[in-house]
């Protein structure tokens, strides 16, 4: 059920970023037109990732963006970037990162089934390499169906 979180036009395959600000900025255009969070929100992923350093590279080749619900996240909702030529996050153990998840919560709690829909289909073996060798979006939301009815 992990695809109902997906923001509209939220999961946008095999892209090229000039920098990681260009990631976020893609990763939360999605959210900005459906109103799940303002502008101030993918500022204040920027500003917390320059200030509090690469911590939300999560994995190797893995980045799990957010900010605090109070930072303008409005509704719940994610995307899903992948990413053609993989960018530096600053993560010396993490680097380059190819998928760049993109999470909006608008408080403390609602999005606790949603981490854990996301956690399970990243922790199924090899699904975030499949994730980021996806051509298609009908191919990335197969792989959302397959981890579900396992």
């Amino acid at each position: 059920m992990l695809e109902e979180y997906i923001a509209p036009g939220g999961i946008m395959l095999q892209e090229v970023c000039r920098d990681w600000e260009d990631c976020i900025d893609r990763g939360t255009a999605p959210l900005l037109r459906s109103n799940a969070v303002l502008p101030s929100y993918p500022a204040a992923i920027k500003r917390n990732h320059r200030e509090m350093g690469p911590y939300m590279v999560i994995a190797p080749g893995i980045m799990l963006a957010h900010a605090r619900p109070e930072e303008g996240a409005t509704a719940l909702g994610l995307t899903i970037l992948t990413l053609r030529e993989p960018v530096v996050f600053g993560s010396e153990q993490n680097d380059p990162v190819r998928l760049v998840i993109t999470l909006a919560t608008p408080d403390e709690k609602s999005h606790m089934r949603m981490l854990e829909e996301l956690s399970e289909f990243l922790m199924t073996d090899g699904m975030a390499d499949r994730l980021m060798a996806a051509e298609s979006v009908t191919s990335a939301e197969n792989l959302f169906q397959e981890v579900r009815s396992a």
